[in-house]
C-alpha cells in the first residue's frame, strides 16, 4: 500500500504524517482535531497546546467507543432481523407448497 507524506497544521503548528490514507483524507481529519483543540482553547482558555491535544484525544477515544456501541446494538437488531427475515420465508415456502397441494387437487 503506498504510504503519503502529508503536512497538516493544527493550531498554527506543522505536522508531517506519513500514512496510507489519502492526503485529503488526512487533511480533512486534521481540520477535525484542529477544530476541536481550537474550540478548547478559546478565548480566555488557558490550556497549553499540548493539554488540548490530550484532551481532544480523549474527547474522539470516547466518540470512537460511542460509535462502537451504536454499531454492535444495530448488528444485534439486524441479526433479530435477519432471523425473522428467515422464519417468514419458510412459513412463505411452507404456505406455498400447501398450496400447490390444493392446486393440485382440482
Amino acid at each position: 500500500m503506498e504510504k503519503n507524506k502529508v503536512t497538516i497544521t493544527v493550531r498554527n503548528q506543522k505536522y508531517t504524517v506519513i500514512s496510507s490514507e489519502a492526503p485529503e483524507v488526512v487533511k480533512a481529519l486534521a481540520d477535525i482535531v484542529d477544530s476541536k483543540v481550537s474550540s478548547l482553547m478559546g478565548f480566555g482558555s488557558k490550556l497549553s497546546l499540548n493539554e488540548a491535544l490530550v484532551l481532544t484525544a480523549l474527547d474522539l477515544a470516547n466518540e470512537i467507543k460511542e460509535t462502537e456501541k451504536t454499531v454492535s446494538k444495530l448488528r444485534s437488531e439486524m441479526a433479530g432481523y435477519l432471523e425473522d427475515v428467515e422464519k417468514v420465508m419458510i412459513e412463505r415456502d411452507k404456505l406455498k407448497r400447501e398450496l400447490e397441494k390444493l392446486k393440485g387437487k382440482k
